[in-house]
């Protein structure tokens, strides 16, 4: 939220929006499938305390460039891209790490219920971030994106235990990656989901780049309204991950996968008649709700796509997947720019429904899930 709000305010321009959200995500693409490979190579929690530290380090140097008045477009862009580094590791090993502790027959519901845990902090996160800003401005709220990571930092050394479903053998980085190639060739159901994976975050989480440009521009609600939007975000996918988690193990997953798909694309469309706050409250909920499920869905459907020790090239797999995202930002940022937000919202809500009819009909497979 404080990426997209500072670039909007230096820049005034929706399509910078657009670029800062991408250079978040485009990490994603290029070291997902090494994410995967290392992952399954080494102990997870080691690889999340480098990678938490990391981005608690990268987010204090942003609060002293920010406070010493060096912190430019260019540096928070930087910035934000090494994060978006450092989390692409650090969410692989986390995900593969939940499956290790609690095995296949509770991995939705794990990795649900460590979505939920992430999203209150998000909500937390995201009504704190809008009143320092408005109250204290950039830097204090670099310093407390910090200190929050920090914090993730000292829990993860309490986890004792690798998990009863860590694997015993471990496959070398280069062969991890060789044998990600073949099996591309060979299991047609985890490329399926790295498809789905890529339509939902290149037509559906874009939506989350007009958020700024809703509250300043449209909405007229301010750094303070748009904390409160953002919490509202993630309020919506506190409830997805919960209502996933209660229904995931008595519908067939595949089928419930294309229906939160297509809600997802509904929900942006209604997104784009927002005119008042309150129905942007509203349908942002709704919307994320969708998006949270998603991703609980497509996550725990790739793991239990391959083979015990190949869980994270499965998630590398995801991360590749969500990689596709810049592409949806850039796009949805320069559509806003040309046409207006609303607009923008439409289009991407109208692609990503037909993306998951034509699904629907051209992967059974997916189906029978």
């Amino acid at each position: 939220m404080i990426l997209g709000y500072m670039v909007l305010m230096l820049t005034d321009s929706h399509i910078m929006v657009g670029v800062v959200y991408a250079t978040r995500s485009a990490p994603n693409l290029l070291v997902g499938l090494v994410a995967g490979s290392l992952t399954d190579r080494i102990d997870r929690r080691i690889l999340m305390r480098i990678t938490i530290w990391s981005m608690a380090l990268t987010s204090l140097s942003m609060a002293a460039l920010t406070f010493a008045g060096y912190l430019s477009v260019w540096g928070l862009i930087i910035g934000t891209f090494f994060l978006g580094c450092f989390q692409a590791f650090y969410m692989t090993a986390r995900q593969v790490y939940v499956y290790d502790l609690v095995g296949s027959s509770g991995a939705l519901n794990g990795i649900a219920i460590i979505s939920f845990a992430q999203r209150i902090g998000q909500i937390l996160g995201a009504l704190g971030a809008g009143v320092f800003i408005y109250w204290k401005g950039a830097t204090l709220t670099f310093l407390l994106m910090g200190a929050c990571y920090i914090v993730g930092a000292i829990a993860i050394n309490y986890l004792k235990s690798q998990g009863a479903s860590a694997p015993t053998a471990r496959e070398s980085i280069a062969e991890n990656i060789l044998n990600y190639w073949r099996a591309l060739g060979n299991n047609k159901l985890m490329l399926s989901l790295i498809i789905s994976t890529a339509l939902a975050e290149t037509f559906g989480f874009s939506h989350q780049v007009l958020l700024p440009i809703l509250a300043q521009d449209v909405l007229k609600v301010g750094a303070i309204g748009l904390g409160i939007l953002t919490a509202f975000r993630f309020v919506g996918g506190a409830i997805g991950v919960i209502s996933i988690a209660a229904i995931g193990d008595l519908v067939a997953k595949g089928k419930l996968l294309i229906c939160v798909l297509i809600l997802f694309g509904a929900g942006q469309a209604l997104m784009s008649l927002s005119s008042v706050f309150w129905a942007a409250l509203v349908f942002v909920t709704f919307t994320n709700m969708m998006a949270a499920s998603s991703d609980v869905l497509h996550q725990s459907l790739l793991q239990l796509s391959v083979p015990n020790e190949q869980r994270g090239r499965a998630m590398g797999s995801w991360i590749v997947g969500i990689g596709c995202a810049p592409f949806g930002q850039l796009q949805i940022g320069y559509v806003s720019g040309l046409a207006g937000s609303r607009i923008s919202l439409l289009i991407n809500g109208t692609v990503l429904i037909l993306g998951a009819t034509v699904m629907c009909l051209s992967l059974p497979r997916l189906r029978r899930l």
